[in-house]
C-alpha cells in the first residue's frame, strides 16, 4: 500500500511540473490572427486544386491547402510534391507564388524544389 501511495506522489510531482500557465496574448495579438486565418480561409477556393509549375514549365504539385506558417506571420500554400520530385507536402509562401497567364508559377530550380522540406506525408 506504501509503494503504491509512493508512487501517486511522484506522479502527481511530475505531472503537476509539466503544467504551465498560457502565455498572456494581446487583444492586438489576436485580432492579427483571426485576420490571418480568415486570409488563408480566403484564398482556399481561389488555389486548392491548382498544378504550380516552377522555372523552365516545370510542374511542382498540387495546392491542397492554404495554412497560416508556424510563426504566424506568412501565409503558406500546402503544395503536394509530386513523386519524381521527392514526393510529400511542401509550404510554399504565398506570397511567391504569382499569376502567370493561366498558371500559377513559383520561381526555383529542379534542385530548389528536390530541396525544400516536407511539412506532412
Amino acid at each position: 500500500m506504501r509503494q503504491s501511495a509512493r508512487i501517486l506522489a511522484c506522479a502527481l510531482i511530475v505531472f503537476a511540473g509539466g503544467a504551465r500557465a498560457q502565455e498572456a496574448r494581446s487583444l492586438v495579438a489576436m485580432q492579427a490572427d483571426s485576420h490571418r486565418q480568415m486570409a488563408a480561409a480566403s484564398l482556399i477556393p481561389t488555389l486548392r486544386g491548382r498544378w504550380l509549375h516552377a522555372d523552365h514549365k516545370l510542374v511542382v504539385g498540387r495546392v491542397q491547402d492554404v495554412r497560416v506558417s508556424q510563426d504566424g506571420h506568412t501565409l503558406i500554400a500546402v503544395v503536394a510534391r509530386r513523386r519524381w520530385l521527392g514526393g510529400g507536402e511542401i509550404g510554399i509562401p504565398v506570397p511567391r507564388l504569382r499569376q502567370r497567364d493561366n498558371d500559377l508559377t513559383v520561381s526555383g530550380t529542379r534542385d530548389d524544389i528536390r530541396q525544400a522540406p516536407v511539412i506532412g506525408p
